[in-house]
């Protein structure tokens, strides 16, 4: 396989965030033909400006400072807000964590600044969401796109993140509830609850997953996104060298025992390849392993472009599917897409929650009027001329 033809302006990009992680701060110049300006745009969309800016010689760097300062603010903001969060969860008795987003700038970078987030994940056992959402709403929060109760509750019920905000700033908070929201299995998930380390953001201490668990946790939300943003592989990289060597192994131990171990080699391969991070011993051996050279060969983080556009969701879906370690797992998620219904289902026909096992007979229904075949057989045809590519 030929190795892909890297862009001027994305080969700028990943080396100077690679030098950052690295410590190697102000190291990379522009090369020529590579504008500030592309440069900048290519960084927002894989949310990646403060660490593309911190690796870039002082010369470059003045271009960012501006977007760097104003991303800065943000995040102080961000950090104010899941502070008072805390404060009423923990007031009203909440047990909750922290994922990704201000837990992960701690965790994965030397300056917690350099990981951007639009957003604040928190994650409730599926008994307290009720509770949780009570609590939010009495101090003045409000739900993000406020649902009919019938569909709210149905979507209770099928696992659907509850989305808020405060009309103060209109920050997007989402509340992730049960197993599936927080780890593969239901031992996965109270190993997580079990080991949750101890945090201080926004003036509050909080929980949040142990950095092995967090980064068994980005790599399945990276994969879960097909990998579409170089931030996502940042977080692996920075997790990946925070931990100790006999952490290295336990991470890879427990990607065996959770059967995610396809999802770590992707995660862990795309880390080295785009960002340096140095891999030996087992986790060589996962990045190695056939499945995830396949499907990092499959992500193209290079081809993508500084438009704001996602991946479509058949080619996340199907990226996801093939990350799976095992046949049942692949089964389980395909049969979730198929039977598990979604809010534009529970919108479009509204039912009671005592009649919620009849949107199993809804869904595929409405399945058949999508032209989700077409779209398959065309995604298939481009992942597998992407493999041949690389």
């Amino acid at each position: 396989m030929s190795s892909p033809v890297i862009p001027p302006v994305f080969g700028v990009l990943r080396e100077a965030c690679a030098a950052a992680l690295a410590g190697r701060l102000g190291s990379v110049a522009l090369r020529d033909g590579v504008e500030p300006a592309d440069l900048l745009a290519l960084a927002e969309r894989h949310r990646v400006v403060p660490l593309c800016a911190a690796g870039l010689v002082e010369e470059d760097r003045a271009f960012f400072r501006r977007r760097v300062l104003a991303l800065a603010q943000q995040m102080t903001r961000l950090e104010q807000e899941l502070g008072r969060i805390a404060a009423i969860w923990q007031g009203a008795g909440v047990v909750f964590l922290v994922l990704k987003g201000p837990a992960l700038a701690r965790q994965a970078y030397p300056l917690p600044e350099w990981r951007v987030s639009d957003d604040i994940d928190l994650w409730v056992p599926a008994r307290e969401l009720e509770k949780a959402v009570a609590a939010l709403e009495k101090n003045g929060y409000e739900p993000w796109s406020p649902l009919p109760p019938r569909v709210a509750a149905c979507a209770r019920r099928a696992g659907i993140e509850t989305a808020l905000r405060h009309p103060r700033d209109e920050r997007l908070i989402e509340v992730g509830h049960g197993t599936d929201a927080l780890a593969p299995s239901r031992r996965a998930a109270a190993d997580m609850r079990a080991r949750a380390a101890a945090l201080e953001i926004g003036g509050r201490s909080v929980r949040a997953p142990h950095p092995v668990h967090a980064l068994l946790h980005a790599c399945r939300h990276g994969a879960h996104h097909a990998w579409d943003r170089l931030a996502w592989v940042a977080d692996a990289a920075g997790l990946w060298q925070a931990l100790s060597v006999e952490e290295h192994g336990e991470a890879c131990a427990l990607a065996r025992a959770w059967r995610q171990e396809t999802i770590l080699g992707i995660g862990l391969r795309l880390a080295r390849e785009h960002l340096g991070s140095r891999l030996s011993g087992p986790a060589e051996a996962l990045a190695e392993a056939g499945a995830a050279r396949k499907l990092a060969a499959r992500v193209r983080l290079e081809d993508i472009g500084p438009e704001p556009t996602r991946r479509p969701m058949l080619e996340r879906l199907l990226f996801e599917r093939d990350a799976m370690d095992l046949a049942r797992q692949r089964w389980r998620m395909m049969a979730g897409w198929a039977l598990i219904p979604t809010l534009g289902d529970m919108e479009a026909v509204p039912l009671p929650p005592a009649l919620y096992r009849l949107y199993h007979l809804i869904r595929p229904l409405r399945l058949l009027r999508h032209p989700w075949r077409s779209e398959w057989r065309k995604r298939r045809r481009a992942d597998a001329a992407a493999v041949v590519r690389h």
